[in-house]
């Protein structure tokens, strides 16, 4: 688990493989398993800003605690967090976060 990270500091009660299963609408078990590498994923593909909003929100911060946290207010804030949801269910991250599943089915086919 991801003892110092950020995620924990916001939701110490979910994990990120719930979160992406919840967003993505999957099973969490269709996630890949690795948190650490679930977390350097998000964190490739999104800036600090987009990460953090992301977090906080899916913690259940309201939008004046997550705009002091970035800077941003108002209409600037909710453009943010429209933005990095966009990043967030593009296909390059879902492929990635599922890539664990995908390795396995071509490692067993090439096996045969």
């Amino acid at each position: 688990m991801l003892e110092n990270s950020l995620w924990l500091r916001y939701n110490p009660e979910k994990t990120i493989r719930e979160m992406l299963g919840t967003l993505y609408g999957c099973a969490a078990v269709e996630i890949e398993e690795d948190e650490r590498a679930l977390y350097a994923s998000l964190k490739r593909h999104l800036t600090k800003k987009e990460f953090r909003m992301i977090m906080m929100n899916e913690a259940g911060c309201t939008p004046e605690e997550i705009g002091a946290e970035v800077a941003l207010e108002g209409e600037d804030l909710k453009k943010g967090q429209y933005k990095a949801y966009r990043k967030l269910h593009q296909a390059k991250i879902r492929l990635e976060v599922r890539a664990n599943k995908v390795k396995e089915v071509v490692e067993t086919a090439n096996e045969e």
